[in-house]
């Protein structure tokens, strides 16, 4: 295929984003009592929930796409700054589909293996998120795409905080766990959302750089 064909691929990481909040809307809605304020995302699909098969599915579909992404921007783009963010990118998706089997224990319940498993992975993508929003706002700046450079520090500048209180909030219980969690993983989102659509729009330029905009 040629590099404008390859730009399709990018709207994987377009589409993975779109799915992702499709589940967390789904599943809140499905789950009686479920607060998207008060509760994590994770608590959709948590150990011992049932008749959440469909939402598992669409976490499992939104970790295939990102992956799939992922894969796809690591094996078009140079040496630097955007390589190992896709390296990061592709790392976070792993550790997505291994949350299926190891998934989060019920708040309040005694910590299971599974359970401790699944605070680890979530700690390795919430650092691989911060470096790899990182990452891009030095390559897009370096590359001179300065409102994008803008657009990622917006996002890590989200992400950091409110990724710091939302681990503080689970720790405490707080009853706005859920609110910091969706701010950050939101912001990273959006960012993910932007860097595939910027891709796919310009398959002349799949390495995200030249400049200008």
């Amino acid at each position: 295929m040629t590099p404008r064909n390859l730009g399709v691929l990018a709207w994987l990481g377009v589409a993975a984003p779109i799915v992702y909040v499709a589940a967390v809307i789904v599943g809140g809605a499905s789950i009686a009592g479920y607060d998207h304020v008060r509760d994590p995302i994770s608590s959709l699909t948590e150990a011992g929930r049932t008749g959440v098969e469909g939402i598992r599915f669409l976490f499992l579909t939104y970790n295939l796409l990102v992956a799939a992404f992922g894969a796809w921007a690591l094996a078009t783009s140079p040496r630097g700054p955007w390589r190992h963010a896709f390296t990061l990118l592709i790392l976070t998706a792993v550790c997505g589909l291994l949350m299926g089997p190891f998934a989060q224990d019920p708040i309040g319940a005694p910590t299971t293996v599974a359970g401790l498993v699944h605070i680890v992975l979530a700690a390795i993508e919430s650092l691989s998120t911060i470096v790899m929003v990182a990452l891009s706002l030095y390559a897009f700046r370096a590359s001179g795409w300065r409102r994008l450079g803008w657009f990622a520090a917006i996002c890590l500048a989200v992400i950091v905080p409110c990724g710091l209180a939302a681990a503080a909030a689970t720790a405490g219980h707080w009853q706005t766990m859920g609110l910091f969690e969706r701010l950050t993983i939101g912001a990273f989102e959006a960012w993910l959302a932007i860097v595939a659509l910027h891709m796919a729009l310009r398959p002349a330029s799949l390495a995200v750089t030249g400049g200008g905009a």
